[in-house]
C-alpha cells in the first residue's frame, strides 16, 4: 500500500506552474527535468520527476534561477501541469525504488542550471573584465608605427643615392625626410630616419634586394624618391646618376616611365621656392 501512496496523491490533482510577463521581464514557476521514475500515470505513461524552479529573464536572458523543490510531471517536465513532493514523500518513493537511488534528498541544481540560472553575473563579470583589459591595453605605452615597406625600399633607394658622392649629411637626411613623408603620405621626421638608417645600416649590396615584392606602383615611388635626392641640389652628378639607373634596370621599370617620372620631379622642383 505504502508504494501506491504517490500514484494516489498524484491522482488527487495536479497544480499549473504560474508566470508573469511584460515586454521584457518573464518570471514565475518553471518544470527542469531530472529523471525517468517507475512511477506509472493514470494513462500507463511513465511519470517524470523535475525540479521545481522560480525564474526570471529578462530580455530572454536569464538572470534569476532557484530550485524550490521536487516536482512529478505527467509530460516529461515540458508542460505546466505538476505535483510537489515533500522531503517525506520523496523519501517514501526512494525507498520503494520508484526514483534513482543516487539522487539527494534536497533537491540542488546543476553548475549548467546555475551558470544559466545567472547568467547577467557572467556577463557582467566578462564587461567588467573586458573594459579592463581595454583600460589596462590603453594605458600600455604606444611602440611606435613600423614603417611599411615601401618606406623601407624607398629609405634604403635615397640612401644609396646619398652615399654614392660620400657619406650622408644632415642636409640629405632632412631631403630624405620631407621626400619620404611626401611621396609615401606617412611623416618621418629627420630623427626617425636617422634612427631608421642606423637600424638597417643600409650597403652598397642591399641595391640587389631594392623593389622586391613591390607593386609597379610603389617601384615607381621608389625610383622617384631615388631620383629627388639625386636633383636636389639641382643636377645629378655621374656617380648618383649610374646608381640611379641601375635601380630602374633592376626594378624593371623602361625608358618611358623614367622620362616620365623625371618630368614629374622637375614639376615639383619648379613648385618649390629654391634657398
Amino acid at each position: 500500500m505504502r508504494k501506491f501512496l504517490p500514484i494516489i496523491a498524484l491522482s488527487f490533482g495536479l497544480t499549473t506552474t504560474a508566470s508573469t510577463a511584460d515586454a521584457y521581464i518573464v518570471s514565475g514557476e518553471d518544470l527542469r527535468f531530472v529523471a525517468e521514475t517507475s512511477l506509472p500515470g493514470q494513462a500507463g505513461e511513465p511519470v517524470s520527476l523535475c525540479h521545481l524552479v522560480d525564474f526570471t529573464n529578462a530580455l530572454f536572458v536569464p538572470v534569476y534561477t532557484s530550485v524550490q523543490s521536487y516536482a512529478l510531471s505527467p509530460d516529461g517536465c515540458v508542460g505546466d501541469s505538476y505535483r510537489a513532493l515533500s522531503a517525506e514523500q520523496f523519501s517514501a518513493m526512494q525507498a520503494s525504488g520508484l526514483l534513482p537511488a543516487e539522487l539527494p534528498e534536497a533537491p540542488r541544481a546543476t553548475i549548467k542550471d546555475l551558470l544559466w540560472g545567472h547568467a547577467w553575473l557572467i556577463v557582467a563579470a566578462i564587461g567588467i573584465l573586458f573594459s579592463a583589459l581595454i583600460a589596462f591595453r590603453d594605458r600600455k605605452p604606444r611602440k611606435a608605427k613600423t614603417p611599411d615597406a615601401l618606406a623601407i625600399h624607398s629609405l634604403v633607394a635615397m640612401s644609396q643615392v646619398a652615399i654614392a658622392d660620400g657619406r650622408i649629411d644632415d642636409a640629405e637626411v632632412q631631403q630624405i625626410s620631407s621626400i619620404l613623408t611626401r611621396l609615401t603620405g606617412t611623416s618621418y621626421a629627420p630623427q626617425q630616419v636617422m634612427e631608421l638608417l642606423s637600424r638597417l645600416n643600409p650597403s652598397p649590396s642591399d641595391i640587389d634586394q631594392i623593389g622586391e615584392g613591390l607593386s609597379d606602383g610603389d617601384r615607381q615611388i621608389v625610383l622617384e624618391a631615388a631620383l629627388n635626392i639625386a636633383v636636389a641640389d639641382g643636377e645629378i652628378h655621374p656617380s648618383e646618376y649610374a646608381v640611379v639607373s641601375d635601380l630602374a634596370q633592376r626594378m624593371r621599370i623602361g625608358a618611358d616611365q623614367f622620362r616620365s617620372a623625371m618630368a614629374r620631379i622637375s614639376a615639383h622642383l619648379h613648385t618649390v621656392p629654391q634657398a
